[in-house]
């Protein structure tokens, strides 16, 4: 059965427990097109440390867990605040996606089952999956993500959508450097830098590589010289998080510090994009923000079209198999308009 969440400060609805995935990265991934699918869920789920709860359950899905110490629950389908969760959203044609129920505390999710694949527990109609594989010139991609699991993409023991990635991955033509990574394949196409988009997950980053580190989501474009990389949001190997963006006005990026953090602790990501201004914002177990912006408007960001990506992509391509990142995802909701 699906549940249907919401998360995050920007309104957005989440869809969990029931779906599947397609993909590009660095000028090298496809796209392709997606039905419709939820648009209409909504509700609140906690993203922060233990004890934020909330009752309450999405509208006709009496079934939905609610409430319990470590649930951030859900509203009815015309929003509302959930404690320690977010506004839920109307839907519509916003055509929000994603899926995972809260988390608070380092217990197991209520809603996600550890004994279902994640496309089971989330919804990635819209989706699809790059991994460490080598296939042809490129990687193996999977758009069928209904039941599909591997040792680079597989459900954790507390139900969480957990991304492996080696250095020793095989790499896209136009990235030295391996990846086990969700790409967004929005309805119509991928999208202009105009409008509102936005990309919140929580999460928890297991592993980090030796050196440099993972990046957990992006927001990437179709030039295949890079310059369409306008955000990469990294987890270094120092265990501190940094939003690397472009520039406005030419192809240099530019790392914004947001903060030190530890390993495997519960936390949350935002990342909007609003009338050609890009925020960034990472929230801790203990509900404290930081928050970084750029602006693109510069007229060469109308020439490309975007996407989300969100997962595992790390940053180095030498040493054992068993150096790499580990990434678990709780909750994740894309949603484009406002």
């Amino acid at each position: 059965m699906k549940h249907f969440l919401g998360l995050g400060s920007v309104g957005l609805c989440v869809l969990a427990l029931g779906c599947s995935s397609n993909g590009a990265g660095d000028g090298a991934d496809s796209a392709g097109g997606l039905s419709a699918a939820g648009a209409s869920a909504s509700g609140g789920a906690a993203t922060a440390g233990a004890g934020q709860s909330s009752a309450g359950a999405s509208a006709g899905d009496t079934s939905q867990p609610s409430g319990g110490a470590s649930q951030g629950g859900a509203v009815g389908s015309t929003g509302g605040d959930a404690t320690g969760g977010a506004t839920g959203d109307a839907g519509g044609s916003s055509q929000p996606v994603g899926g995972g129920a809260g988390q608070a505390g380092s217990g197991g999710a209520p809603g996600l089952d550890p004994k279902q694949p994640p496309g089971v527990n989330f919804d990635l109609t819209r989706f699809t999956l790059q991994l460490p594989v080598a296939d042809g010139s490129s990687v193996k991609q999977i758009s069928d993500l209904s039941t599909y699991t591997s040792d680079y993409f597989y459900t954790g023991t507390d139900g969480a959508m957990t991304f492996w990635c080696p250095v020793t991955g095989a790499t896209t033509p136009n990235s030295h450097y391996p990846r086990s990574e969700l790409r967004e394949n929005p309805v119509g196409g991928d999208w202009q830098i105009s409008g509102t988009h936005s990309l919140t997950a929580s999460f928890k980053v297991n592993k980090a590589p030796s050196s440099k580190g993972t990046i957990i989501g992006q927001v990437h474009g179709n030039a295949v010289d890079g310059t369409g990389e306008i955000l990469k949001l990294e987890w270094t190997s120092a265990n501190e998080i940094i939003a690397s963006v472009e520039d406005n006005n030419n192809a240099n990026q530019s790392d914004k510090g947001l903060g030190t953090y530890a390993l495997n602790a519960l936390m949350s990501y935002t990342i909007k994009l609003e009338n050609s201004q890009l925020t960034v914002s990472v929230t801790d177990a203990k509900g404290a923000t930081k928050t970084v912006t750029s602006s693109y408007s510069a007229s060469r960001w109308t020439k490309d079209s975007y996407y989300f990506k969100l997962g595992d992509y790390v940053q180095l391509d030498t040493g054992a198999s068993t150096n790499g990142g580990r990434v678990s995802f709780y909750s994740f909701a894309i949603k484009h308009g406002s």
